[in-house]
């Protein structure tokens, strides 16, 4: 009987999802078994899996897409275990990942999570550099900005382990958009759910890089409808912080200056803004991206120069 079921829902990229399910294989908790959901028909990923020799790898294939809310909640219903850990196809685990999570997986009202080691093209980052503590509300840890730079309060999905009675309550949003966010928020705040942290970056999560993802980039007026939909679950502090901080940097990057009076509007009529989300939120706009990127990379040079 495994302890633990793996979800991984992919779609297109053979190569990557051979990488992710080797570096579950290779964990050194073994009870496990690895479901994989292939979003659609998609001969060269189920060929790719099929040279995969191990009775732990069970694969589905969606008749008509899912998309990813929908896959995974599909990948866990053919689970068999009593805890259950996400992995997005592109990502990949140190070996032990599992085993560290499961000995803080004391009960079922336990969400255990890990650090992360974020690969862009331009350097590698360990994110959260902040543990959640379970003392503020989670919404405010996600969206309020507590530095100037991305990372300090961060969940990523291939971090997480839960317990598969969890899902008898909630499942992934077929909203298409910011499902794990809803998930989690909800299991907190709704719930009572807690979230522990393994203090080491165990999975590798790769991201900046331009490649299709059964995760989309939403259009920023979607973003807040879903933001709205939330209603009491989000504090007036959380609100401002996701429209200045999280939100503004997608249009900004485009040129979609239409968005920027939208924005503002909503952050003060609805939220809390601080002086911090205000000052970023002008930043996003004003400075190119890219001096934006190569001011991060300075700062945190210097910190990892200073720590060490």
């Amino acid at each position: 009987m495994p302890e633990v079921s793996v979800v991984i829902p992919t779609i297109g990229r053979p190569a990557l999802v051979v990488r992710a399910v080797a570096s579950v294989l290779a964990q050194t908790l073994a009870a496990l078994e690895v479901i994989v959901v292939i979003d659609g028909p998609d001969p060269a990923t189920k060929a790719a899996l099929a040279g995969i020799a191990d009775l732990r790898l069970r694969v589905f294939e969606n008749v008509t897409p899912l998309h990813v809310g929908g896959t995974r909640n599909r990948g866990v219903a053919h689970a068999t275990a009593p805890w259950i850990a996400f992995l997005d196809d592109d990502d990949e685990w140190l070996p032990t990942k599992l085993e560290r999570q499961r000995a803080l997986a004391t009960d079922e009202t336990t969400i255990v999570m890990t650090l992360s080691r974020v690969a862009t093209p331009r350097g590698d980052y360990v994110w959260p550099r902040a543990i959640y503590d379970n003392r503020q509300p989670l919404d405010e840890y996600l969206f309020d900005r507590r530095a100037w730079f991305k990372g300090h309060g961060f969940i990523q999905t291939s971090s997480l382990m839960l317990p598969r009675s969890l899902f008898d309550r909630l499942r992934f949003s077929d909203q298409r958009q910011h499902e794990d966010w809803e998930l989690l928020i909800r299991a907190v705040k709704q719930y009572g759910y807690r979230i522990v942290t393994v203090p080491e970056p165990l999975v590798v999560h790769y991201a900046e890089h331009d490649r299709p993802s059964l995760s989309q980039r939403y259009p920023w007026q979607r973003s807040l409808a879903w933001l709205d939909a939330l209603d009491a679950l989000v504090t007036r502090r959380a609100y401002s912080g996701f429209c200045l901080t999280i939100l503004a940097p997608q249009p900004a990057r485009y040129g979609q200056y239409g968005a920027l009076v939208p924005l503002l509007a909503r952050a003060l009529r609805h939220g809390a803004p601080t002086v911090r989300q205000l000052m970023m939120f002008v930043a996003v706009w004003l400075v190119p991206m890219r001096a934006r990127q190569l001011i991060r990379r300075l700062a945190l040079r210097r910190d990892g120069k200073r720590s060490g």
